[in-house]
């Protein structure tokens, strides 16, 4: 049975999610909330630091607590300690969520992309080039890459969702197989899709950052010989 704070917590919760309590407005006054549920100031408080730490309320010292407004970095830190944290056959399950924004991110991208963003694709591609034996550097200007795509998509949810992957990214390019023929392959693989966004063909894009994320897919689970989440 949940604590009387977590009762106090949920009910203002779907409060806020159904548009009674809206975005900037202040919360009701402790003393309110002790009357209207009952509850000591101490159990108020816990449901009230419950829906900080939630992302839901931010507290103003000498002002109160006001309903936070829609913050794109809330979602960001959520996906990111979820994939910083979870192990196992959590990763492959990125590489399912990254297949599905990037094809979509390189789509819009071919038709969206300014000339700054050409440029820092462009930068990534080359510091990949630069990195052989650097598997850091590398994985470091291979996410930088991917990044400067999903920003030239235009699309800000995407690209948030993207950039919380990052760390996780990084650590798997820093421990995945290397060799002369894969990183040749990599290299390669990248500019046809640099190429596609370049010459505003975004069909062509979607398809190869669908192809190399698929085999990237594939290479994780030759890999780690984990099985796909759905078996």
């Amino acid at each position: 049975m949940p604590s009387l704070s977590t009762t106090i917590c949920r009910a203002l919760e779907e409060e806020i999610l159904r548009g009674e309590l809206l975005p900037g407005e202040r919360l009701p006054a402790e003393e309110m909330l002790c009357d209207r549920f009952q509850a000591s100031r101490t159990v108020v408080r816990e449901a009230i630091q419950q829906l900080r730490g939630r992302g839901l309320v931010q507290t103003i010292k000498g002002s109160g607590s006001f309903i936070a407004r829609p913050n794109l970095e809330m979602l960001s830190h959520a996906v990111e300690t979820f994939s910083v944290l979870n192990r196992g056959n959590s990763y492959l399950e990125l590489i399912d969520l990254r297949l599905l924004l990037e094809t979509e991110c390189a789509r819009l991208a071919a038709t969206r992309a300014n000339k700054e963003m050409m440029i820092l694709m462009k930068r990534a591609l080359d510091k990949m080039r630069d990195s052989r034996g650097n598997r850091k550097r590398l994985g470091e200007a291979d996410i930088a890459f991917h990044l400067a795509i999903a920003a030239a998509s235009n699309h800000r949810l995407f690209a948030t969702l993207l950039s919380s992957l990052k760390k996780r990214s990084i650590e798997y390019a820093r421990i995945a197989p290397e060799g002369k023929e894969r990183f040749e392959g990599m290299i390669t693989t990248h500019q046809e899709i640099y190429q596609a966004i370049a010459q505003g063909k975004p069909g062509e894009a979607a398809a190869r950052m669908k192809a190399h994320l698929v085999s990237t897919r594939a290479r994780y689970l030759q890999q780690t010989d984990s099985p796909s989440p759905e078996n």
